[in-house]
């Protein structure tokens, strides 16, 4: 912490003992998104890459552009909010074609975003984030679409067009968002309907594995008070991978009605559509830990790459050769091919109206949403087959009074958010299958309030606090069967030479089914049962049944708060400082033993400076970080603790960490033509305590922290387990170093110009696997882009060439173990790619 601060200091003094030529920064509103706000489509003239903060050129005014943000439920600058944020412009996601969630992790270097699963899509921000890919544990970091909480991370996709901006808050968000989050929030805010404007815009871009990138709107004024705005998306290309998996194929449209009803009163009211194909998940065997048994007994485990190219999908001749030739104990015999074929057949919508009520010195805002999603899916890494049938509903309601009076700004408001899940999945891992069944619902409540208080000219004094009451029921039942065929070591190996492994079924009862079929038992006798010819009463080889019924409630509350100051050294250079504490709602797990966690919480320092410099031309924006994670939630696939152990995807409190770190970013514009921008993150993570327990089921598991034999009481009854010590490792999914740095030259040609962009975003080193193997990691590299346009000044169109990840570098992430075997697996980057693009405008 001490080097951290030492040098955010240094640095902040530095900045502030610039002169700074006089800017008169745009004004507050208590409103926020009370009323619409001028908007541009993607122009020609936009930066690549994205810097946090990114500005392009403004050919209207000198010096760089302010951007307004939200995030304090305010309008204001981003240069004067006394917060962790960076912000995405339209312009720049368009250029990284970011059209899903995960995409916005090219942009942002804290934020870490992949594709876990299905439509699951999970994100860290400096190594706070948890891996959440069912529908009964929350993100650590909140999704808030047009103002409007997204309680499940599968239902984050197609919402990137149109838009007016993303903002990424990073560190807790425990005072005026709607749901409490540990790690940050991601505001997904689009364009709204805009009075007296007839106006059309779009962009369609086209490239490599037949990449169709469209998006469109149109603006309908429908009388001087009203308007009208119609807008849609399609992304799709074929597959990244040469299995046919990691293709693209989603579409969705919005619609709104906005209306100043009297001069003080207005609302608008929203519905949009998303549809999402194609198989998203995607995988390739990296490697096999094989444990090594010497005169002692156990020695360690040995590693073997597969050394496959990034692209070399588990469904390739290749790698379904690899998986049959792998001998998995519990069968006694080598594995099979993987059965199904991965797909998505996801559908989402929502409507929300937004009112707000100019009353007294203030702004009245009520914002009711309701949102719906259905589910059907199959994901295959690392396993045989897993397959969703869901049904999400979620309604939000939020009420806040904005305003001013004297030198006090002033947000009072309360929240509420209901969530109601019905869900049937399976996870089929070749001997082993939960079929899980459940509902699980959650009522939130929350009453949130901030106070600035303006005590001099340059001075402001903040507190905000926010009381938070969680209710939860889950109520459903895993019905699990494992294949069982008696123990290899001691029994012939071919004990099960016939026997099929649990077939890729939707159900329970087609299993059984199957298994009579070829006259196999299925039992609910203990594991530990012998055949007669060891003294026991059971033959193998038998299917053994086990039910996990869980049938409970939880109720957790927490105040949360924030502490703030900010200095104004001038119209353009300012200081911050901050204390915030976060909160994150317990919940769930089919896991005998597992059953429930409690909720997780943070406590977090920040201090940072934003400046402009010599009449508008030079940015310079620093932050320093540390925080402090408490029970923190680690959601991973693994085993529970019952009798027999199952293989389930769970999350557990597993200790508290240590995080700092220091965050600058500048822009420079060297000359009307000429823009330089770029980002950097420090940030070092440390977990304090990191503790589990894991079943004892011969060899220790392949992992390099300390693994100690031992007993563990699990539901009354004591059972051999390890416990597992990660303290001191460094968090998963989180590079100690990353930075992006951009450029762009305009070359004006008369009524015409050509604009050249070009940027790199590097990442350094980090641990994929949870279980810390010293052999599996993502590699430090750069990802750079490039493109260049031509169009008039007027941006009335323009035409783009681009090409992405010019290194062609795919970066490693999602690490993890095949079920019942030695083989890991990881999904890999999308490959070069680069195409045309084609925009126009019409005013």
């Amino acid at each position: 912490m001490n080097r951290a601060i030492l040098l955010l200091a240094s640095a902040s003094v530095l900045a502030m003992a610039t002169p700074a030529h006089a800017q008169t920064p745009p004004p507050t509103s208590a409103s926020g998104d009370a009323a619409p706000v001028p908007q541009s489509l993607p122009a020609a003239n936009s930066p690549q890459g994205g810097a946090p903060n990114s500005t392009h050129i403004d050919t209207s005014a000198e010096g760089l552009e302010d951007i307004v943000v939200t995030a304090q439920r305010v309008s204001e600058s981003a240069q004067r909010a006394p917060i962790a944020i960076s912000v995405i412009k339209p312009e720049d996601l368009v250029q990284q074609a970011v059209t899903r969630p995960e995409d916005l992790s090219r942009v942002v270097p804290a934020l870490v975003a992949a594709s876990t699963g299905g439509s699951y899509t999970t994100f860290v921000v400096r190594g706070v984030g948890n891996t959440t890919v069912n529908a009964y544990s929350d993100p650590a970091v909140a999704f808030n679409y047009d103002g409007v909480y997204i309680g499940r991370p599968s239902s984050t996709s197609g919402s990137f067009y149109d838009l007016q901006r993303v903002e990424v808050l990073k560190g807790p968000q425990g005072t005026l968002y709607g749901r409490n989050a540990t790690g940050g929030a991601i505001n997904v805010i689009p364009n709204r309907p805009q009075l007296d404007t007839l106006s059309a815009d779009g962009t369609v871009s086209y490239g490599n594995y037949n990449t169709v990138n469209a998006q469109a709107a149109v603006n309908l004024p429908i009388s001087t008070s009203g308007a009208f705005r119609l807008a849609g998306n399609y992304a799709s290309h074929d597959p990244f991978y040469n299995d046919g998996t990691n293709d693209q194929h989603e579409y969705g449209a919005r619609a709104q009605v906005y209306a100043e009803l009297t001069p003080t009163l207005n609302t608008r009211i929203s519905a949009d559509y998303a549809h999402q194909g194609g198989a998203k998940l995607f995988a390739t065997y990296v490697g096999t830990a094989t444990p090594i048994f010497g005169r002692t007994g156990f020695s360690g485990y040995s590693y073997s790459p597969t050394n496959y190219a990034p692209g070399e999908g588990i469904f390739s001749p290749k790698s379904q050769a690899y998986l049959a030739s792998h001998y998995i104990a519990q069968a006694g015999r080598a594995g099979e091919v993987v059965q199904g074929q991965p797909y998505n057949n996801n559908d989402f919508w929502g409507i929300l109206s937004e009112t707000n009520w100019q009353v007294g010195p203030g702004t009245l805002t009520v914002v009711p949403a309701y949102r719906e999603s259905r589910l059907d899916n199959l994901i295959t890494p690392g396993m045989n087959g897993a397959g969703t049938h869901e049904k999400d509903r979620q309604f939000s309601g939020e009420v806040r009074y904005a305003g001013k009076t004297g030198p006090l700004d002033f947000v009072v408001g309360g929240y509420y958010f209901g969530e109601h899940i019905r869900s049937n999945t399976y996870f089929s891992q070749f001997v082993l299958v939960p079929y899980q069944n459940f509902t699980t619902t959650t009522d939130s409540y929350a009453g949130f309030g901030k106070l600035t208080w303006h005590a001099t000219s340059k001075l402001s004094l903040t507190a905000a606090g926010r009381y938070t009451q969680d209710k939860k029921r889950f109520d459903g039942t895993s019905d699990t069967y494992i294949l069982f065929c008696g123990n290899p070591a001691s029994f012939p190996p071919n004990q099960c030479p016939t026997v099929p492994f649990i077939p890729l079924v939707p159900d329970a009862a087609s299993l059984r089914a199957f298994y009579a079929a070829r006259g196999v038992p299925v039992t609910n006798v203990p594991l530990f049962a012998l055949p007669p010819a060891f003294g026991g009463s059971q033959t193998a080889p038998f299917v053994l049944n086990a039910k996990t019924a869980i049938n409970s409630g939880l109720t957790n509350s927490k105040f949360t708060y924030r502490l703030g100051a900010e200095y104004a050294f001038s119209n353009t250079s300012m200081a911050y400082v901050s204390y915030e504490t976060g909160y994150h709602a317990g919940g769930f797990a089919f896991a005998q033993g597992l059953e429930s966690y409690k909720p997780e919480t943070i406590a977090a320092w920040t201090i940072g400076s934003k400046n402009r410099f010599f009449n508008n031309t030079v940015q310079f924006n620093i932050e320093g970080f540390y925080w402090k994670y408490r029970n923190q939630q680690f959601s991973t696939f693994g085993y529970d603790l019952g009798n027999p152990p199952t293989t389930v995807f769970l999350t557990r409190n597993v200790g508290k960490s240590t995080i700092y770190g220091v965050d600058a970013d500048a822009q420079f514009l060297v000359t009307r033509n000429t823009l330089l921008s770029g980002s950097v993150q420090y940030v070092h993570t440390n977990y304090d305590s990191f503790q589990y327990d894991v079943p004892n089921q011969g060899a220790p598991p392949p992992t390099t922290c300390g693994a100690q034999a031992g007993n563990s009481v699990i539901n009354g009854v004591t059972e051999a387990v390890y416990h597992i010590d990660c303290s001191g490792q460094p968090a998963v999914n989180t590079p100690e170093w990353s930075f992006n740095v951009n450029g762009q030259q305009t070359i004006p040609l008369g009524d015409y110009k050509i604009v050249l962009q070009a940027g790199t975003r590097y990442r350094g080193r980090a641990q994929e696997d949870p279980s810390y193997s010293s052999y599996i990691y993502a590699k430090a590299g750069t990802t750079s882009n490039a493109s260049i346009t031509f169009g008039p000044t007027d941006e009335r169109w323009f035409v783009t060439g681009f090409v992405n990840n010019l290194e062609d570098f795919r970066r490693v992430f999602g690490v993890s173990q095949v079920a019942a075997s030695g083989i890991y697996i990881g999904s890999y980057e999308a490959p070069r790619t680069y195409g045309v693009r084609v925009g126009a405008r019409f005013r």
